[in-house]
């Protein structure tokens, strides 16, 4: 399962810091890009996980106030 969160870029590393550190989120793949590199607009940022069912609910738990999930994320992956 693959899921993109979108997140303001000062809170970029705090997000990225939490989810590598979490015992269930940190074994998943977890990449961080900038709106720039994937030649989008914004001073923003997107995490994108692929793992389980079980560690991307928990990303969102723990992002919860830093980063929302995308419904639509199909452009990012593209692109990513």
């Amino acid at each position: 399962m693959r899921e993109v969160f979108e997140a303001g870029s000062d809170k970029a590393r705090e997000a990225e810091l939490l989810l590598k550190n979490d015992d269930v989120v940190g074994r998943q793949s977890i990449a961080v890009r900038n709106a720039s590199i994937l030649g989008m607009e914004g001073d923003k940022v997107y995490i994108i996980i692929d793992g389980s069912e079980h560690a991307i609910k928990r990303a969102e738990e723990l992002l919860k106030g830093m980063a929302k999930k995308m419904k639509k994320n199909a452009e990012v992956l593209q692109k990513y």
